[in-house]
């Protein structure tokens, strides 16, 4: 369904960036397609490489024109992709800021760059060279709220306040407050997107499941704890959940 092909950022960017993707739909007809994206705790930055808009945020209405924004969200979004899609998506690491991907100086300019360019190298290198100065600029205390994301990812959201304070050197008030700022989520809503995404994982894993067994693995109080959490993130419930994330987000996540 979409042809891919994975570019490395530069050592230097690598704390913000995860990967560049180019990626391009390959539907064997002319209908478009809905896709959905579930909760996530990093943010994408997509430009369009098509001769039109080819991507529609169904909730919103907006379509991919030059380039948009997907921070990281706790609610699950739905995007019609037409048969003529072609994006490059900057994939964000996560706990990245939101914030420093919308406030890339020149976004337009960028997307312009990126159409002239011969091949996806020339991308890659054009896209280390316009993000590389902006992303340095990060403050202090987001790389402190950096390492408690590093803590959360280990502990699969399995973490309480005061570990966070002891390996950030921060209070609870200040910590909570620099992680909105920075992730744009709430501290005990990106914990919660953790443990979600990891049952995603084992979801997708196991083929026999046991749904108090993975409660318990992934973290939840109980059966019912996950079950109520799970609805709330996938907008239905485990046993009618379809088994793997979309065709869409699996390219782009």
């Amino acid at each position: 369904m979409f042809c891919k092909e994975y570019l490395q950022p530069d050592d230097q960017l690598q704390d913000h960036i995860r990967a560049y993707i180019v990626l391009q739909a390959d539907f064997p007809d002319t209908t478009s397609r809905d896709y959905t994206l579930l909760p996530q705790v990093h943010p994408f930055l997509l430009f369009n490489l098509g001769e039109t808009p080819a991507v529609r945020n169904r909730q919103t209405g907006e379509y991919l024109q030059q380039h948009l924004l997907i921070p990281a969200h706790h609610q699950s979004l739905s995007f019609s992709i037409a048969p003529a899609m072609k994006i490059l998506a900057i994939q964000g690491v996560a706990g990245s800021g939101s914030h420093l991907f919308r406030d890339i100086p020149q976004l337009n300019h960028i997307q312009q760059q990126l159409l002239e360019c011969q091949d996806t190298q020339r991308m890659g290198a054009l896209l280390n060279t316009s993000l590389g100065e902006h992303f340095q600029q990060e403050k202090q205390h987001f790389r402190n709220i950096r390492d408690a994301v590093r803590v959360i990812l280990d502990t699969g959201g399995n973490v309480i306040i005061r570990q966070l304070e002891q390996t950030t050197f921060q209070t609870k008030r200040t910590l909570e407050r620099g992680f909105l700022t920075q992730t744009g989520l709430h501290l005990k809503m990106f914990c919660r997107i953790i443990r979600f995404r990891k049952a995603i994982v084992h979801i997708a894993k196991e083929k026999q499941l046991c749904w108090a067994k993975l409660a318990q693995d992934c973290g939840y109080c109980d059966q019912t704890h996950f079950i109520n959490e799970f609805h709330f993130f996938a907008g239905c419930l485990p046993g009618a959940y379809a088994g793997t994330p979309s065709l869409f987000e699996q390219a782009i996540g």
